[in-house]
């Protein structure tokens, strides 16, 4: 037991860094454990992200189309459409996170699923903008709960140096839904409903709870499996603490981490809204303005997954995540002040760089929040309120895209481009504050304690 113990303080030290601790473990082992974890969740994931994606993605694509006219929408409905399917979106993230923590995200996300799966359908036979609202409002509801659970779900069976682009890999079905609907807009727009149900039926079969309930691990696999999550979570049960809630409410950090969020998420929501509407400025049929919406959401899926894995072969989370945003934020101020009406070629090109970075903050942020913070339940209540603010951005956008600023909507492209600079601010000002901290760590003058031990060699994710 003694020699356990002195091998999981060892272990924390990989947290932030590559130490001998982690050269002391089976390598083989844990790269097959790795592999076989990836074949199981990656791919039901992925395959559930681009369902719950298909629909936001379908809708902003509906708009080029017959949609306002198919259901008699007028004014800025649309955009009521948006903003009141955002206010549920928002607020049911952190009760499902915390329904993670206590019934397993196993459990929670195939249950969601097959929830707006069955509102899917019902939304695709409404024919009144009545009809509609209600189905979405309810949709955003459940919808709430796939990525933070998702994140969540990941934490439970990844080491925070693999977490960052695993999540990637899932996330870029955002991006591939974006293309696909890009292409097939609203005239299929029923098509995926019934799908969704059956994706959600089946996950009750696929998703594993942990490693160590599920029949296609080896003891020895389950075992190197609870040390290796040992290092980044203090409690592997399933029980719902209050007071590690409580705790992350008294970290200042927890606001900023909730704050930044907020800030890139209207540039999330803007892009994943109004891309087909601002490109429709560029190109004059819906179907064109729909298809040119491909080539950035394929090329923001490469980049996502090239700048995460980046983030987890250097540990960066913070300069990554502004770095990529930066691209985004000169896009956005080009695209309100440079005349595109007759610089067509101009335009199109900076869809390309709106897409570069925009999403790559709502991947490594999340798994930064996740990285510093040691207890499942605090951990779950961080992720919840991240995607709370991120969701409460949609609201922002969907407000500020006005019809009567159409078709450039300039003070809506200053707007994100204004709340994308605070971010990197922020951001910046976050990581320095933690290296701050490692520096501490490093001198002695402070000792990271957690699950009752200290841990001197502890360093916070940067």
């Amino acid at each position: 037991m003694a020699d356990e113990e002195k091998q999981l303080g060892a272990n924390v030290v990989a947290i932030g860094s590559d130490s001998g601790s982690q050269k002391s473990r089976d390598r083989a082992l844990e790269k097959k454990l790795v592999w076989k974890t990836d074949l199981i969740l990656m791919p039901a994931l992925a395959l559930a992200y681009l369902t719950h994606t298909l629909d936001r993605a379908n809708l902003g694509n509906a708009k080029t189309d017959t949609l306002e006219k198919d259901l008699g929408l007028v004014g800025n409905q649309f955009s009521l459409l948006l903003i009141l399917f955002y206010i549920p979106y928002a607020l049911m993230n952190v009760p499902f996170t915390l329904l993670s923590k206590r019934f397993n995200p196993a459990v929670v996300i195939p249950t969601i699923m097959t929830c707006w799966g069955i509102m899917a359908m019902c939304a695709a036979a409404t024919k009144n903008f009545g009809g509609i609202l209600a189905t979405r409002i309810l949709m955003g509801a459940v919808e709430a709960a796939f990525f933070p659970c998702a994140i969540f779900y990941c934490s439970l069976f990844y080491t925070r140096h693999e977490l960052s682009f695993r999540t990637s890999v899932f996330g870029c079905m955002g991006f591939i839904a974006g293309a696909i609907s890009g292409l097939i807009a609203w005239s299929v727009f029923q098509w995926d409903k019934a799908l969704r149900v059956g994706v959600g039926l089946l996950l009750f079969l696929i998703l594993p709870h942990s490693v160590e309930k599920s029949r296609w691990f080896s003891e020895e696999e389950k075992r190197l499996s609870r040390l290796r999550i040992e290092e980044d979570s203090q409690d592997l049960d399933k029980n719902f603490r209050w007071e590690d809630a409580k705790k992350e409410t008294r970290d200042w950090t927890t606001w900023i981490f909730t704050l930044m969020p907020l800030l890139y998420g209207v540039g999330v929501a803007s892009s994943s809204n109004f891309l087909p509407t601002i490109v429709k400025r560029i190109a004059i049929t819906p179907a064109k303005a729909n298809l040119y919406t491909v080539g950035p959401n394929l090329t923001a899926a490469a980049v996502q997954l090239a700048t995460t894995w980046l983030s987890d072969k250097f540990q960066q989370r913070a300069t990554i995540a502004c770095g990529t945003l930066f691209v985004s934020f000169l896009a956005w101020i080009l695209l309100a002040v440079l005349d595109l009406v007759n610089h067509v070629e101009v335009g199109y090109f900076l869809t390309y760089l709106l897409t570069f970075g925009n999403f790559t903050p709502g991947i490594l942020v999340p798994v930064w929040v996740a990285s510093n913070t040691t207890t499942t339940t605090g951990r779950a209540f961080r992720l919840g309120l991240n995607f709370m603010a991120q969701n409460l951005a949609g609201i922002i956008s969907s407000a500020v895209f006005r019809a009567q600023d159409a078709p450039v909507y300039k003070p809506a492209l200053i707007t994100v481009a204004c709340c994308q600079a605070v971010f990197m601010v922020l951001c910046l000002g976050l990581r320095e504050h933690f290296r701050r901290l490692n520096k501490k760590l490093e001198r002695g003058e402070v000792i990271h304690v957690s699950g009752g031990k200290e841990r001197p060699e502890y360093r916070y994710a940067l």
